[in-house]
């Protein structure tokens, strides 16, 4: 049985981690910067500090912690305290991620590399996190800085097209041109001259960065 992939909107949504060692706050962390409230549980002060408005509860898991809770993080060094939190978070109709073993929960989560809007998620169902980890940052090496950047002028040149006058329909095709000639690297080496240029060979007058209120990535030349 495979898994089903999802990309959750958890902003301003409450998520339980119960652990205060380097996973707990790791995923603390992590949800914290998808814009989620954040209860972070541990029977002993954390590792670090937690990151800035974590709602930190130092005492034992209790029940109750999962009131209002959309996600829940089993994430302690304790298997026995890790089943009851995925137990009881079941019972209530919360997903779970068990972190000492995924299989034993609802979701897990794929190592991620991130470019600005652009996320790469690479997964093994939970069978081989190194695994992901290697090849995320072997992904790394495909996708640069500028992808985010990349992201931007597809996004801007979809709308464009979508809202123009003509009623031009969104050609994936040409998208695949702007691709093929290079545009990842125009942005990386800060070449907006010919990047204009190649947006106005595709996609005819009106298309420039400018136009497509693009900004091209600080450090490029």
């Amino acid at each position: 049985m495979t898994d089903y992939p999802v990309t959750l909107q958890i902003a301003d949504r409450l998520c339980l981690v119960v652990g205060g060692g380097a996973v707990g706050l790791r995923k603390a962390r992590g949800l914290l910067e998808a814009g989620a409230r954040v209860r972070l549980v541990s029977d002993t002060p954390p590792l670090h500090s937690p990151p800035k408005g974590t709602d930190l509860v130092l005492r034992p898991f209790r029940t109750e912690d999962l009131e209002g809770a959309f996600l829940a993080f089993a994430a302690t060094d304790d298997p026995q305290i890790n089943a009851a939190v995925a137990e009881e978070a079941r019972r209530r109709g919360i997903l779970v991620n068990v972190c000492d073993d995924p299989r034993k929960g609802d979701f897990h989560l794929p190592a991620l590399l991130r470019r600005d809007d652009l996320t790469v998620a690479v997964s093994t169902t939970g069978k081989s996190p190194a695994l992901a980890a290697l090849a995320r940052d072997r992904a790394g090496q495909v996708f640069g800085p500028e992808w985010g950047t990349v992201l931007e002028v597809f996004a801007a040149v979809r709308r464009k097209r979508l809202t123009h006058q003509k009623k031009n329909e969104y050609n994936q095709a040409i998208l695949r041109r702007l691709l093929d000639s290079g545009l990842p690297g125009l942005i990386a080496a800060g070449n907006a001259a010919d990047i204009d240029r190649l947006l106005d060979t595709l996609f005819g007058e009106g298309f420039s960065l400018t136009t497509l209120e693009v900004r091209m990535p600080k450090g490029t030349s």
